[in-house]
């Protein structure tokens, strides 16, 4: 564990959280464009089967956007902090021996 450092774990940690973010959004932003582009036949059938339709899914978009401001101040706070860090301890001088 030791030979990776703090900056390796930080970067690590930013590309594992960016991709998961990424993925996410890109599941959600299909299944909402997906639900956007039914024909008013294809909602009629969906809503006669007991399948959930966009008007009855509470807005898909809205929770994206909600989750999205959520996250977002937390997620800028940690990186901002993460790099705060790795610059200080790379411009750190080594310590005289």
């Amino acid at each position: 564990m030791e030979e990776i450092g703090r900056v390796g774990w930080f970067t690590i940690g930013v590309t594992t959280i960016a991709l998961a973010g990424a993925g996410h959004a890109m599941a959600g932003a299909g299944r909402i464009a997906k639900e956007m582009l039914r024909t008013p036949d294809e909602e009629r059938r969906a809503a006669a089967s007991g399948r959930r339709t966009l008007e009855s899914a509470s807005g898909a978009g809205g929770w994206v956007l909600f989750g999205a401001l959520v996250l977002a101040p937390g997620a800028i706070r940690h990186v901002l902090s993460g790099t705060e860090t790795v610059v200080k301890e790379v411009v750190k001088e080594p310590a005289a021996r």
